[in-house]
């Protein structure tokens, strides 16, 4: 007999399997691995429930899964022309271009592969990623991108911290503002202009002096910066480097652990919202996803407000 994957996780990473993924099936109760993951354990994951009335019957389970020919999904309180929202759970038409509650996506309509898109990362919803919030609650409050954030979320419980995030490691401040972190995001906002005013009355002066015809060729700019270097003001110098030295580190450190200080805020913000809303829903959205003012807000203030707060300064 030939067993169907679809629908079904691996029973050791909790991933869901897909026809080209390399899959075998204990040979005791049939339960579905990856096979490096089978490999790396060495056993079945459900070893410990062999023999015992918790034993996973696969065979048992496809005859439960099959649906009589009359069965609708009127009978799990859902008409046939409604569909079910992976990110929030709720019913809505079948001919809608996304959930009326959380804005996501009706993947139902963009073919079968995309029908069973795991919005949790292969974390199981109930999984507890720290201080007794569930994956299925992180999700709903990440809103975007939880693909990424939930399995990162799941790690980090065992101790982890680093995880590299790309665009927090490029503009600190606008992706604190982006989600929502905006105590942090502020002060991080704050620092980054400070360092930025270091740096520019340097990068101003060395625009002043340059050749234009210097400027426009990369190699002869880094030898006429070379060999100009001593005669530049040292304290200037030094000035800059202070700035350039404080950029730098806030990059690295938002870069590398930008994901562990989200997930911290999530959690408490969740924690919050269980125990003081009035409506949860709302409010997971509300202080939850993304928010692209926010992101501009950050990218505009570090980008130009250095300029503008010195070029006031020397007017008077």
């Amino acid at each position: 007999m030939s067993f169907s994957i679809e629908g079904k996780k691996c029973e050791c990473c909790h991933a869901y399997l897909f026809p080209e993924d390399d899959v075998v099936f204990c040979p005791v109760c049939g339960a579905p691995h990856h096979k490096s993951c089978y490999n790396s354990l060495g056993h079945c994951a459900l070893e410990e429930t062999h023999g015992t009335d918790k034993q996973y019957d696969l065979i048992k389970q496809e005859k439960t899964e099959e649906k009589p020919e009359n069965e609708t999904k009127e009978n799990n309180g859902q008409s046939e022309n409604e569909v079910k929202c992976g990110m929030c759970g709720q019913s809505y038409g079948f001919e809608e271009k996304a959930c009326p509650n959380c804005h996501t996506p009706n993947t139902s309509k963009m073919g079968g592969g995309f029908v069973s898109f795991d919005f949790l990362g292969g974390v199981p919803e109930n999984y507890d990623i720290g201080e007794n919030v569930t994956a299925d609650e992180a999700k709903k409050f990440v809103l975007s991108n939880t693909y990424r954030y939930i399995p990162k979320f799941a790690r980090m419980k065992t101790g982890q911290k680093a995880s590299f995030n790309l665009l927090a490691f490029i503009c600190p401040s606008a992706w604190l503002l982006s989600r929502k972190i905006y105590k942090l995001g502020a002060l991080i906002t704050a620092l980054q202009v400070a360092s930025s005013m270091l740096v520019y009355p340097l990068a101003n002066s060395l625009m002043n002096v340059i050749p234009n015809d210097v400027m426009t060729n990369r190699g002869e700019l880094f030898r006429y910066l070379t060999e100009n270097t001593p005669s530049y003001d040292k304290v200037a110098l030094v000035v800059a480097t202070v700035g350039f030295v404080i950029q730098l580190a806030l990059m690295i450190v938002f870069g590398v652990f930008g994901d562990w200080f989200y997930r911290n805020h999530a959690i408490k913000t969740i924690k919050d919202i269980k125990t003081y809303s009035e409506d949860k829903e709302y409010d997971f959205r509300k202080l939850g996803g993304v928010s692209f003012i926010g992101l501009l807000i950050g990218i505009m203030a570090t980008q130009y407000l250095p300029g503008i707060i010195v070029n006031l300064t020397n007017l008077f």
